[in-house]
């Protein structure tokens, strides 16, 4: 399925934006700009999976703090010394090569939480202790992300952390304030820009602008509704042709829609699905808990920024910057869910976790069933705190 997505994503970023890339001067006039760029992600990310998934994933916890304070770092340096596009501080670039902190930062987070609580569970049912600090860095990174600004990124890392908070067994009113918050922040948020309540206002109404605000709502659902039950045929799409915006990236489900139609669109989201299916699976059969924190939170990640994007392209949702994990151009994107895919992949070889941590279980287990009189030594050891 993943190899699927990846070669569905290269043909269709090819398809989207040859006719962008051929008649601009910054891409050289080159119909395969976007195609070369994004093999190249792709290969990149093909290595990055391999590693991941040779690479034994319980390591990953010794290095999860260091990682997320490196996280923070990059986020509050690139609105320093980013490079700034279209409005947006969100990447470094050094020569050919955009790195995304943002994008790092889905994963990293990730990979801290399923620490944190593996290491605290008890504590994340006390609300000072545990859950109001985990809040709080959630928070952090959901505004140090959503003033580059990238909302639609702030939102997939925060819903990410409390999908993990919620299956790491949080209180639920603790969730249920924090889902409070959360809707206060995001509506701060849209108050202090002023093109974001157009962007609310659009999606109640799409045509109440259709050349300003509204233009890019207008011309996706213009392209999804063009497609009808069987599409246009592939490559024949028409809005490609400098009406739809992003359409290559943001907006690459609009041309599938148009060309492949209502029943080309849904195969691709039954992969995603199937995708989303076998990661929670990979989870609920781990007894490790890191590795089954890890898998659900890789797994909800890829599920929840899908689904962003779908309801932004179908004007489900209002419109906010999410990629389609796999399809939309990009390579921080593209190579860091193929890390995400290796380590599920990882994970699923180790339903019991480390081996070596299990064989020493077992023999603990044999020594104890020699030894039925000593009690002690049936509630000893890490399986049973």
């Amino acid at each position: 399925a993943t190899g699927l997505l990846v070669l569905c994503g290269i043909l269709f970023i090819y398809d989207a934006s040859f006719v962008r890339a051929s008649q601009t001067v910054y891409m050289k006039f080159d119909p395969e700009f976007f195609l070369k760029r994004q093999i190249v992600w792709a290969l990149i990310g093909t290595a990055a999976l391999i590693v991941s998934l040779y690479v034994p994933y319980w390591k990953l916890r010794h290095v999860a703090v260091a990682a997320m304070a490196v996280t923070v770092a990059l986020l509050v340096l690139v609105m320093v010394l980013g490079h700034e596009s279209h409005g947006s501080r969100r990447w470094f670039v050094v020569g050919p090569i955009r790195v995304q902190p943002s994008e790092i930062a889905k994963f990293t987070l990730v990979l801290f939480l399923a620490q944190w609580l593996t290491a605290n569970q008890k504590r994340l049912r006390r609300l000072k202790e545990g859950f109001a600090p985990i809040a709080c860095l959630l928070g952090g990174l959901g505004v140090l992300i959503a003033v580059e600004p990238d909302l639609g990124t702030a939102l997939v890392v925060v819903g990410t952390g409390v999908m993990m908070l919620f299956i790491g067994g949080a209180r639920g009113k603790h969730l249920a304030g924090l889902f409070a918050g959360g809707l206060v922040g995001v509506g701060g948020l849209i108050w202090l820009e002023p093109y974001r309540w157009d962007r609310i206002l659009d999606w109640l109404n799409p045509e109440r602008d259709v050349q300003g605000t509204g233009y890019q709502v207008v011309h996706s659902l213009i392209a999804l509704g063009s497609g009808g039950p069987i599409g246009v045929g592939l490559g024949q799409g028409r809005q490609k042709y400098f009406y739809l915006p992003a359409e290559h990236t943001d907006y690459i489900l609009g041309t599938i829609g148009e060309e492949l139609g209502f029943l080309g669109t849904m195969g691709l989201l039954a992969l995603f699905f199937y995708v989303a299916v076998r990661g929670f699976t990979i989870a609920h059969r781990t007894k490790d808990p890191f590795g089954s924190l890890v898998a659900s939170g890789l797994t909800s990640m890829i599920a929840l920024q899908t689904i962003l994007n779908v309801g932004v392209v179908t004007n489900t949702l209002p419109a906010t910057g999410v990629p389609l994990p796999f399809i939309s151009y990009g390579g921080s994107s593209l190579i860091l869910t193929m890390v995400a895919m290796g380590l599920l992949a990882n994970i699923s070889q180790y339903p019991n976790g480390n081996p070596e941590e299990a064989r020493s279980d077992k023999e603990r287990d044999e020594s104890v069933s020699d030894r039925g009189w000593d009690r002690r030594a049936r509630v000893s050891g890490h399986r049973y705190r």
